[in-house]
């Protein structure tokens, strides 16, 4: 399995990959990254020293190393029977892109990743259910393969600023748009 997309074999959102790269090397490369994604969040005074679970998250995710696409990318799971964790007629239930963090108190936050572009448009009910699914993956109700067990979640959202900001701000913990991003993130693309 790829560290990232440079390779050319993972076929998953290859418009949004650039992207989703940019934001994964800058995790594990640039310790001023993971105080960015934080900023204004209940997580920051514990996380924002916390290092990236890279190797161990790795292990977990493809132990025999045969997935495509990198092993930070495309959580998907079915929902779990009973679990508030998708609204209503929604669709989706992957993650564009996940990291584990450990902080300095041995806790683990994982930081659930939506990427969309400039002025796109969420499915029914994705916006609504990132939390909520969230909470799921760290209550661990069912075994989810690749998952690292953690105590604390956030989510985060990387857009455009055509996107509808309000609505966002409501079910993310964090929204970042592409010129912030190009602001922190040196290999972030402009668009």
């Amino acid at each position: 399995m790829p560290e990232d997309y440079s390779d050319g074999n993972c076929r998953y959102q290859a418009r949004a990959q650039p992207f989703l790269g940019a934001i994964a090397l800058a995790v594990r490369d640039d310790r001023a990254v993971i105080p960015f994604l934080l900023l204004g969040t209940p997580f920051f005074a514990e996380y924002a020293e916390a290092l990236p679970l890279w190797q161990e998250q790795w292990l977990r995710r493809d132990p025999a190393n045969s997935m495509k696409c990198p092993f930070w990318s495309n959580y998907w799971y079915e929902p779990c029977p009973g679990c508030t964790c998708r609204s209503n007629d929604s669709v989706s239930m992957e993650i564009d892109a996940m990291f584990f963090l450990r902080a300095p108190s041995g806790r683990t936050l994982a930081v659930h990743v939506e990427m969309k572009r400039d002025a796109e448009v969420f499915s029914l009910g994705q916006a609504e259910a990132y939390r909520p699914r969230a909470e799921c993956f760290q209550a661990d109700r069912r075994p989810r393969k690749g998952l690292l067990p953690h105590e604390d979640f956030i989510t985060v959202l990387f857009c455009g600023t055509g996107t509808d900001l309000a609505r966002a701000a409501r079910h993310f913990d964090r929204v970042i748009t592409h010129g912030e991003a190009h602001r922190q993130i040196a290999s972030y693309p402009m668009r």
